[in-house]
């Protein structure tokens, strides 16, 4: 028997990278909501993390087994690992200000976790309106930290001025 990681634990760990993505906006809007304006926002972003952790559910669960049990590709396999190091509890805690939220999100929503959707909507999604769709909501949701956000909370110094909630 083999400990080869299969396309099957690639989602799996997708889908938990996502999930954490989800508690830790879920942390940011208990750390802020103080703001509702801004525990909104990062409202917002919680359902769209369960959201993709649920696309990819659903990807995972059309596939067939044998595609299943596939090896991962093990580039991705390496992002997906390191997606899951991040320690949702520890970033939180370290977290003073608006702005280091606003920097460690924006990080996070360009890096590894998206990267690893990127690729499971080009290399599994049925169709190509499927797949159009998935990186839409992908491309829209990376955009709506930028835009989004209130804008009496645009400026760096402003979100530097908000504390998070002790």
């Amino acid at each position: 028997m083999t400990s080869e990681k299969t396309v099957n634990d690639l989602f799996d760990m997708a889908i938990s990278a996502e999930r954490a993505a989800k508690r830790l906006y879920e942390g940011l809007m208990a750390k802020f909501d103080h703001h509702p304006e801004v525990a909104a926002f990062w409202s917002r972003y919680a359902i769209e993390e369960e959201s993709h952790a649920l696309w990819l559910e659903r990807m995972r669960d059309a596939l067939p087994e044998e595609r299943l049990a596939k090896p991962a590709d093990p580039l991705i396999l390496q992002e997906a690992i390191k997606a899951l190091e991040f320690s949702v509890e520890r970033a939180l805690q370290d977290l003073t200000n608006l702005e280091e939220a606003y920097q460690l999100v924006n990080e996070l929503e360009n890096a590894e976790t998206n990267a690893i959707f990127e690729f499971l909507i080009e290399h599994f999604s049925e169709d190509d309106e499927t797949r159009k769709f998935l990186r839409s909501q992908l491309r829209d949701h990376i955009r709506k930290l930028m835009i989004d956000l209130p804008i009496q909370f645009k400026g760096a110094a402003t979100r530097q001025a908000i504390r998070v909630k002790d």
